[in-house]
């Protein structure tokens, strides 16, 4: 039996645990990878615990989705390459489900494939080259999809049995809809814009539905076997305001920080210049609590490129189940920088977690390294809460990245509302062209998940 099956049996029987304590970070490497000639930052955190960073890669695309390039079956191979322990190819559904593997069975960049996106012999191909790729203790790749609309927005859903699409979720061809063909095809741009303002019937509850259902309800399926995350949000809409549905929550766990499908990769100032709100403040005001992640959303067929997006979780073993939990608890982090370790508690919460709302400033201990090259770093911290208009920064620090010897370091905080979240700044990054005080302190690499508090 070779390695890589003998790994998947233990896997499967054990769900992961043994595969951890037999091979551990000493399969994987004991520090983070992806830096060209210099050491990552350790995989462990100075917070303590048994857990363990991993970086991902949670939104990729191929040929398979109709406007991208990329092999599909070199795909993952080539995101594990360039030090990313976590992936998932994320092709689009658009129309294609129960009929598309007879309409536009090629796969092709373009052409029909663009209009229907994946079929039902993609989905179970997506799962066969998923499972060729992974390796327990080594490297993770699932199958998932996503859920891609003209005006509503686009949404990540991993792990599930079933998939769908916006023709079957009353999301697809609308008004509205014709008024973003110019990202397509930009000479249509004069005709598109006369539609800007034109009726929006699209909705995003039927999708919701669809995500609270168990797989196999009739008529369409399910996906409460699933997790999902919300993916660059504005661009593409951003999900009627946010919508909040009480049943879906169970299942939204993280928003895109970094895509840097709209050029550039920060999400913090998307649409500033047209008014578009702030989307980390619309969704957490919401009432959605999910964590953070970065990603490639690589469309190009070069995959893991720097700078684009990634994300780190903190995981107890590196196995499907292991990955899964992790990004269930939302001890989750996006940043552009490889090899990056972070971590943060709230009076010893995890981010990402709820606790009771403070009456007294909460202690923040955090945890930061990228390695040997990143000592003594100046890197700017900002405490980031919810505002009316807008995201309100509470506090800002100015640090250094300490050596790894050094104890974590501690912030004093007085939370504001109902979430806070870390942002943190690299001064030798420019500001982005849209940013505006009291933000304009440099260029964002890395959002530590927010806390939510009760």
């Amino acid at each position: 039996m070779q390695r890589r099956d003998f790994l998947k049996a233990l896997g499967g029987l054990t769900g992961g645990l043994v595969v951890q304590h037999a091979l551990g970070s000493k399969a994987l490497g004991e520090t983070l990878t992806g830096l060209a000639g210099s050491a990552g930052a350790s995989r462990a955190s100075k917070l303590g615990g048994s857990l363990f960073v991993v970086h991902s890669d949670l939104h990729n695309h191929s040929l398979i989705s109709g406007d991208a390039e990329g092999e599909p079956h070199a795909a993952l191979g080539d995101i594990k390459a360039r030090g990313i322990d976590v992936a998932c190819m994320t092709e689009h559904a658009v129309s294609g489900k129960d009929h598309g593997q007879y309409t536009c069975p090629t796969w092709q960049d373009g052409g029909c494939r663009f209009i229907e996106g994946i079929n039902a012999n993609d989905w179970a191909t997506m799962a066969m080259i998923a499972d060729e790729a992974y390796e327990p203790g080594t490297f993770v790749s699932f199958r998932g999809f996503e859920y891609s609309t003209p005006t509503v927005g686009h949404i990540n859903v991993w792990f599930g049995k079933d998939f769908t699409d916006p023709a079957h979720e009353e999301a697809l061809a609308t008004p509205r809809a014709v008024s973003e063909a110019w990202r397509v095809f930009p000479q249509s741009k004069p005709v598109a814009d006369q539609f800007q303002n034109a009726p929006d019937t699209a909705m995003i509850t039927p999708f919701y539905e669809w995500l609270s259902s168990a797989p196999g309800t009739a008529p369409l399926g399910g996906g409460n076997d699933a997790i999902a995350g919300f993916n660059h949000p504005g661009y593409f809409g951003n999900f009627q305001d946010f919508l909040f549905h009480a049943r879906a929550a169970q299942y939204m766990k993280l928003i895109e920080a970094f895509n840097p499908i709209n050029s550039d990769a920060d999400y913090f100032w998307y649409g500033a210049e047209r008014g578009v709100p702030n989307p980390f403040n619309a969704c957490f005001n919401a009432g959605w609590r999910v964590g953070f992640t970065g990603v490639s959303d690589e469309h190009s067929g070069v995959y893991g490129q720097p700078n684009k997006g990634r994300g780190g979780l903190w995981v107890s073993d590196l196995t499907r189940d292991g990955v899964r939990r992790a990004i269930e608890s939302k001890r989750t982090f996006a940043t552009l920088e490889p090899a990056l370790r972070l971590d943060a508690t709230a009076n010893g919460v995890p981010m990402g977690s709820s606790l009771p709302a403070p009456l007294s400033p909460v202690t923040i201990a955090l945890d930061i390294s990228r390695g040997p090259h990143w000592i003594d770093k100046p890197i700017t911290v900002e405490v980031v809460g919810p505002g009316a208009d807008g995201p309100r920064l509470l506090e800002l620090f100015e640090i250094t990245v300490p050596p790894e010897a050094k104890p974590p370091m501690t912030l004093t905080v007085q939370p504001q509302g109902p979430w806070m979240f870390l942002r943190f700044i690299d001064p030798d990054r420019p500001n982005h062209p849209l940013a505006k005080p009291p933000f304009n302190n440099g260029g964002a690499f890395a959002y530590a998940s927010p806390w939510y508090f009760d």
